[in-house]
């Protein structure tokens, strides 16, 4: 009797012991008492900053252990940079991730030679938005229909840096209504593109049509016009901004087999705007609170409010998983491949034919 008294002891010991530090561990939260670092492939104060500020709070309240939360702005090659740093030098400790526009989507799947990555390095997290429509928006030259658009020669364009998606947006564009000889004026940070434009320095730039309608809303009392636009992955234009006039879509001039082609591509390889992603290798306990996390968020009705009050854009969020889809799909062509090389780089746009 008393051996099995002396077993039983011994048992509930071990256990004990055994159970002590898993539990500790289960109560602790990954992130509690941590810092996790947003790097976004962008300058600061933009649209893209202003949405990833705005569902910062929201991160906060989801994530388990409620970890301090800071960004850091890597805006070099329109964000490759910083897909390239996650890639290479970023350690997979699950204390980082990014938030970066379409072009880190567009020139990887391009196969872009200064892309240090592939898209499958990475585990996505989601994105608030699908993207645009976009705008081409002209300043005091009275280009007010596609007509005029098409007659003037040497347009100029001001945006960030080459492979900005603004800047890749514009192009494309270009290329689908055929401009004549058209030039981009790169190297400005986000508030000085309007100011650029409106010096002179440039005649115009692209621009989120929500964006616009929400910090220009006398844009054509200042001498603005939008002749053309380029409509979102769901295919809506103009008529996606309440009260914005009726405009026509570039996406109506794919005249060509090619042109149908690009904007394809273009699509499929960009399925949301300002996407958060990690690196794959996390340890997963903080794989699976950011997966979680961004699922609430992205369900939040008071996120939705005040997205749209500081980005006049609705919440369309799509999740991560969804966003694997749509680059799981993207075609494989090497001449559109070649024709998307040239449309995001700094030479002159290939020819449509």
């Amino acid at each position: 009797m008393r051996s099995c008294l002396c077993l039983i002891v011994i048992a509930v010991i071990l256990t004990g012991s055994s159970l002590r530090p898993t539990s500790l561990h289960a109560a602790t939260p990954f992130y509690e008492g941590k810092t996790l670092t947003i790097i976004q492939g962008r300058s600061a104060g933009g649209l893209g900053d202003v949405r990833v500020r705005t569902a910062i709070p929201y991160l906060k309240k989801y994530l388990p252990g409620n970890p301090h939360i800071v960004s850091i702005y890597v805006a070099s090659a329109g964000g490759i940079q910083a897909g390239n740093m996650m890639a290479k030098t970023i350690k997979n400790d699950g204390l980082s991730i990014a938030n970066i526009g379409t072009s880190i989507f567009v020139r990887a799947a391009s196969k872009d030679p200064i892309v240090q990555y592939r898209l499958s390095d990475f585990s996505y997290l989601g994105a608030p938005s699908v993207g645009g429509p976009y705008a081409l928006l002209i300043h005091r030259l009275g280009i007010d229909s596609l007509a005029k658009l098409k007659a003037h020669n040497k347009l100029r364009f001001a945006e960030r840096s080459v492979g900005h998606t603004m800047y890749n947006v514009g192009r494309i564009m270009a290329f689908v209504l055929e401009l004549k000889d058209p030039q981009w004026v790169v190297g400005y940070e986000s508030p000085e593109v309007d100011i650029a434009v409106q010096r002179g320095e440039a005649d115009g730039r692209t621009e989120v049509l929500y964006d616009l309608a929400h910090n220009k809303p006398n844009w054509r009392q200042e001498g603005f016009t939008v002749p053309a636009m380029l409509k979102n992955i769901k295919g809506r234009g103009a008529e996606a901004v309440p009260g914005f006039p009726k405009t026509e879509a570039a996406n109506d001039y794919a005249d060509t087999q090619l042109k149908k082609d690009v904007l394809r591509f273009y699509y499929n390889s960009r399925p949301g705007s300002s996407v958060y992603f990690t690196q794959k290798g996390i340890p997963e306990e903080a794989h699976a609170a950011l997966r979680q996390a961004f699922r609430r968020l992205w369900s939040d009705a008071q996120l939705a409010k005040d997205y749209e009050r500081m980005t006049a854009e609705p919440l369309e969020a799509i999740s991560g998983e969804e966003i694997e889809k749509f680059l799981h799909d993207v075609p494989e062509d090497a001449k559109v491949r070649s024709v998307m090389q040239q449309l995001l780089g700094a030479g002159p746009l290939p020819t449509a034919k």
